[in-house]
């Protein structure tokens, strides 16, 4: 970690907050149909954990959106989130087993842009009535936030101005759930601290703040910005990983043995040439230097190169079958799991089973049982200029706020973002904010505080957590913390909170689940 960073980290201790919530389990694996009594655990547990809070709170949130929506609405949706993922696995699982499949293909990405509340509604829905259907790293960004709204939903249900937020939410034309959600939950907060709130409602005449706040003689606007979940330039940065992924591919496919490979490229991944992971794999063949502790590196990239142990990887399904594109699938071929990492595979596999109901509701719910074999690989980036553009700033988001606060009234704003990408990309992204905040230019309207909520979902082998961090900025001798002595958004009860920030606490490894 740099000096920079380290004098970041200890300059935040007097203005942040991190909380994780403790670990939710869910259904990665499952045991093979013939161990009867495994089976057996497997079902009370499914069972089990309709119980727990985290799926209660994000079933009262749930059965309120619904109710909003209408049932007939609802279903006319669902069916067609259901036929879409539907056709997307007719279309890429492979016909025979023999037949590789590349389960990140451009093509196969799962997720239901056309409508994404419905694609929401559906994961959370999946949870309490369909518990074999599961798309990981989508569930694992939105569950924290139904549960924060089902948890305080007596609180939610009655801010002024709810119905029209809801209609937006559910029925508005933009399809930007991620960013009215975020509003809600901000409301909420400020209703747990004491404030009054009202939703104020969209002006199609000019840009107005999303809430209005009092609690005794003082009042503010809020105005609530959410950051998308990458960058164009994350998304561009995968591309190129692509093009050079699809040359080496059919090269390991025909050295016939199931290998993984760890690439760090330490410059700009679209400066290199489209067959270098190819080269590099085909030197390291040349030179017998699959697992022995040798690795090529040049002044491009690092490549290393392991083979897969499908001795283990066989004894894991013998006793289980795994989920479809999980991480414990993606643990089972790289020798382990790194939340934050990025990892594209391909294998044949001996047998998918599509467990639940052949009914017109399940789907995503495809169980791997063997594969013939397996080529993974984990990929970063580490160039400078990688790690910088991939901090996104929230300058820009800042000044559409700024821009939207009245000039007779006070002010505070809420910026939310996610953190994907580890923590040295985080440590340069709380550089930015820090600067931007400090000397951003006003403009004269009177913001008294910014808060920047930094929201890290999480998927594990076994379950997923969702850790976060409040940045807060006090303005004009404003101390934050007085208007919010609570600042977190999606806190559950066993949560943790330290003077810390989780990027911080991943890199020195100091938080213990």
């Amino acid at each position: 970690m740099s000096q920079i960073s380290a004098n970041l980290v200890k300059r935040k201790i007097k203005n942040i907050k991190v909380r994780r919530d403790v670990k939710r389990k869910r259904a990665r694996k499952m045991f093979m149909a013939n161990e009867d009594q495994e089976w057996e655990v497997f079902i009370r547990f499914l069972e089990e954990r309709r119980k727990e809070e985290w799926v209660v709170s994000a079933k009262k949130t749930l059965d309120w959106f619904l109710e909003h929506m209408g049932e007939d609405n609802w279903v006319r949706r669902k069916r067609a989130v259901v036929q879409y993922f539907r056709q997307q696995q007719s279309n890429h699982i492979p016909s025979s087993p023999a037949r590789a499949l590349d389960i990140e293909d451009e093509n196969a990405r799962v997720a239901f842009n056309k409508d994404w509340i419905a694609w929401y509604l559906y994961l959370v829905e999946s949870v309490y009535f369909r518990p074999y259907v599961d798309e990981p790293s989508q569930s694992a960004r939105i569950y924290p936030f139904f549960s924060a709204i089902g948890r305080y939903i007596d609180i939610a249900t009655n801010i002024e101005g709810i119905d029209g937020k809801l209609d937006e939410l559910l029925e508005g034309k933009e399809n930007q759930p991620d960013s009215l959600l975020f509003e809600i939950v901000t409301a909420i907060m400020y209703q747990r601290n004491g404030w009054t709130v009202k939703f104020i409602p969209e002006d199609a005449n000019s840009k107005t703040p999303d809430l209005f706040v009092s609690r005794g003689n003082e009042s503010f606007y809020v105005e609530c910005k959410r950051q998308s979940k990458v960058t164009e330039y994350s998304e561009n940065e995968r591309k190129e990983w692509r093009k050079r992924w699809a040359k080496l591919a059919p090269i390991m496919i025909a050295n016939k043995t199931s290998i993984f490979v760890d690439v760090t490229f330490k410059v700009e991944i679209s400066q290199t040439s489209e067959d270098i992971l190819a080269k590099a794999f085909s030197a390291i063949i040349h030179k017998g230097c699959i697992d022995n502790g040798v690795y090529l590196e040049s002044d491009e990239l690092i490549f290393k190169a392991s083979y897969i142990d499908m001795g283990l990887v066989d004894e894991h399904f013998d006793k289980y079958q795994v989920r479809w594109n999980s991480p414990q699938m993606i643990a089972l071929f790289a020798g382990g799991y790194d939340s934050s990492g990025s990892y594209t595979q391909l294998h044949s596999p001996k047998g998918i089973n599509a467990i639940g109901p052949d009914d017109d509701e399940h789907v995503l719910n495809l169980f791997c049982e063997g594969v013939h074999a397996a080529y993974c690989a984990k990929w970063e980036c580490v160039a400078d200029e990688s790690i910088n553009k991939k901090a996104k700033d929230v300058r820009k988001l800042l000044s559409k706020a700024v821009n939207q606060a009245p000039k007779s009234h006070p002010t505070i704003v809420h910026i939310g973002y996610e953190t994907l990408h580890g923590p040295i990309v985080e440590y340069s992204r709380a550089n930015k904010i820090y600067s931007s905040i400090e000397n951003f230019d006003y403009k004269r309207k009177d913001i008294r505080a910014v808060y920047c909520h930094a929201i890290q979902p999480s998927n594990q082998i076994e379950g997923f957590e969702c850790a976060e961090t409040t940045m807060r900025f006090g303005r004009i001798g404003v101390n934050p913390e007085d208007i919010l002595p609570h600042d977190l958004l999606l806190d559950e009860p066993g949560m943790e909170t330290r003077n810390d920030t989780h990027w911080n606490e991943d890199f020195t490894g100091s938080y213990k689940s």
